[in-house]
């Protein structure tokens, strides 16, 4: 978890008041542990559990900017410090961190490794670790002990999931569909390959799965789903149960697209460019009679059985995302845009060209492996040039 919600992972990582301070009060039941406990006594387990974490972005800045002694990690390759511990102590921290899997992104991370006073001031009182995206930093607890079961190395592994998710901010315009959809951030549904594997936007499309909420529905958040998927990918052997949905319940192959999202992360839209010609529809071209006889002639590219007056070019999309067409017709001609779903043939977006002969038309992807881009001729024949970019 990030944010609002930071180290309850598996159910389990919120630490009580009297684990981080012994001297403090133990708090009551406010931990996550087991969920079925939580799902037995509550018929709302996200707030049931929910320590109420909100990160003071201010505080961690203050300590992280203003530490007194700063850290250098190997190579550089990020920033760690503390007020509270030396080299040995941040050491420990910054090995687990360069032991996950991870990319260039772990060159814009900046770690404290706190006291468990600071971990209140900064994060809250009952967490063990916190991670605030807008600012890319973590604070991470400096005491290495199991909480709940969950080793240390296991939550800074599912609170670097949520760094891996933040910095892939490619996808941050991918729309989840239907009437009231709005743009979602990968940080609210994880990795471009992991969440076309896990059909993410089907399943939100459906009511099943909710990113972004952390609270009624943290269970079905797919984003605290990567980031625990994540950890099992680094952790495999730490024994942390599974407690989210089992809809992303992590396969061999899940864990896989992840490690790909990773080392090969989505470097951006693949783009493809198609020119073509269509003949004049038949109330100019021809008579109804004389298209049903075959004698209207074939464009360049046809086949036997397509419409002279209408083109057709096929798009993989083998990742949910947006696809995006823009169209330029020679001398201005009229042209209709469609964008089909090539397996049911069902229309799934529509335009035409403009006074000018241009057509934009976009389309966010959610399940289909290929989409099909249609043109037709309005009213006379034509040339053309699309330009196609998608996931």
């Amino acid at each position: 978890m990030y944010g609002r919600r930071t180290a309850g992972i598996a159910g389990a990582l919120a630490l009580c008041a009297a684990l981080l301070a012994p001297a403090a009060p133990a708090a009551p039941a406010a931990t996550r542990e087991p969920l079925r406990d939580a799902r037995a006594s509550s018929g709302d387990p996200g707030r049931a559990f929910d320590s109420a974490v909100r990160p003071r972005p201010a505080a961690l800045q203050a300590m992280v900017r203003q530490s007194s002694r700063r850290f250098a990690s190997a190579a550089n390759e990020f920033q760690i410090s503390s007020d509270g511990y030396g080299p040995a102590a941040v050491e420990s921290v910054a090995a687990t961190l360069r032991s996950l899997d991870h990319g260039p992104e772990l060159a814009r991370l900046d770690v404290f490794v706190a006291t468990p006073e600071e971990i209140r001031r900064s994060c809250g009182a009952t967490v063990v670790a916190c991670y605030v995206p807008a600012d890319e930093e973590m604070v991470v607890s400096g005491v290495d002990r199991p909480v709940a079961g969950v080793p240390r190395d296991f939550a800074i592994a599912h609170e670097y999931g949520h760094h891996i998710a933040n910095s892939q901010s490619a996808v941050d315009r991918m729309r989840l569909g239907g009437a009231s959809a709005s743009s979602v951030s990968s940080l609210q549904i994880g990795t471009l390959r992991w969440a076309t594997y896990e059909r993410v936007c089907q399943l939100t499309r459906r009511g099943r799965l909710f990113p972004g909420d952390q609270g009624a529905h943290y269970w079905e958040n797919p984003e605290e789903a990567f980031a625990q998927s994540y950890a099992r990918l680094n952790r495999p052997d730490a024994g942390v149960s599974w407690q989210y949905t089992p809809l992303l319940q992590p396969t061999g192959a899940a864990l896989a697209k992840i490690h790909a999202d990773v080392v090969r992360p989505w470097s951006g839209p693949a783009e493809d460019e198609w020119s073509a010609g269509v003949a004049a529809p038949p109330s100019s071209s021809g008579t109804a009679a004389e298209v049903r006889a075959g004698q209207v002639a074939l464009g360049p590219g046809k086949v036997v059985g397509e419409s002279p007056w209408v083109a057709t070019h096929g798009i993989r999309t083998p990742l949910d995302g947006p696809v995006s067409v823009s169209v330029r017709a020679a001398d201005g001609a009229p042209l209709a845009l469609a964008l089909r779903d090539a397996e049911h043939d069902r229309v799934l977006a529509r335009t035409a060209t403009d006074a000018a002969g241009e057509a934009h038309l976009s389309y966010s992807n959610c399940g289909h492996a290929s989409l099909r881009l249609e043109v037709r001729a309005t009213s006379s024949a034509a040339t053309f040039r699309a330009a196609i970019a998608r996931p």
